[in-house]
Parts: C-alpha cells; structure tokens; sequence
C-alpha cells in the first residue's frame, strides 16, 4: 500500500456469517454515536462563580446498516434469514433463528487489491427487506435492500 494513499468508494465486501458470495451494490449508514450528558450547560457552579461543565459518556448508540444487494434468480438466502428471524406475525411465538444473531465485516481494499479498512460487527440481525422497484421498461438490476442492527462494531484496521 502507498503510504497515505486514498481509499476509493467501490473497492469493499461486506461479509455475513454463512452468506459469503452476495454481490454487494451498496452500503450506507454504518456508524457509532456516543450518548453524552453534561454537554451544553452548566450542571453546577464552583468557587468563584466559575460555571462546571463537563461532557460525560452515557452510553453508545449503532445506526442501522443499509445493504444493496444484486439479486439473482434463484438466491433467496436474505429473506429467508430475515423471514427466519423474527416470529411469523399470524401464528406468533419465537423465530426459527431462536433469537441467534450472525457476525459480519466490511471491509475496503487498497488500489493493490489488499485489505486496507476493515470493520468488525457482532450480534447482527436484519431489521427490515425490500426489493427494488420493479418497472416496465426499466434498465437496472433487481435488487435487495435489507437493513440489519447490530450489537457492537469495531475497526481493526
């Protein structure tokens, strides 16, 4: 790798636990937010008057994922673990998953075609699928769009 070098937009994988051969369009929202308090005013006042302020971590919040994927014929892998994890809305009761949750990564490949970036996510699980507009006349690709949560992420390189 070239030292300092750039990394570009469309030279990444994302890998789910079991699903390592989907063709990725696109990803979006992956991040991390830490809740604070203490922030923006004052909590108390000290000798002299001095106002006390001070930013304190509360806990952390994980955005939702967004992944596009190419769908193909007869690949049907995404919504059946979406449909598998979460209870049927008309008979109820528990998932066929029985609440497991997968790992999965991201990560970004150098201009050398070497791994570069990479993010590490644990107990995830899809939260909502979709498909793509369907439309007569159309010249893109079908595709899946599912959304997933997760528990923890961490970057490891």
């Amino acid at each position: 790798m070239a030292n300092g070098e750039i990394l570009a937009c469309s030279k990444y994988y994302w890998e789910i636990d079991g699903l390592t051969d989907l063709a990725v369009k696109k990803i979006s929202g992956i991040g991390s937010t830490l809740q604070t308090a203490g922030t923006d005013k004052s909590y108390g006042v000290s000798k002299g008057g001095k106002s006390v302020i001070q930013a304190t971590v509360t806990g952390v919040s994980n955005a939702k994922i967004t992944v596009e994927f190419v769908a193909t014929a007869e690949d049907k892998r995404l919504y059946q673990w979406f449909v598998d994890s979460h209870s049927q809305v008309s008979v109820g009761g528990g998932s066929q998953t029985k609440g497991q949750r997968k790992t999965c990564s991201l990560t970004v490949y150098n201009q050398g075609g070497e791994e570069a970036a990479r993010w590490n996510l644990t107990g995830v699980m899809p939260s909502s699928y979709k498909s793509t507009k369907l439309e007569a006349g159309s010249e893109g690709l079908s595709s899946e769009t599912v959304e997933f949560v997760y528990e923890s992420l961490h970057r490891i390189k």
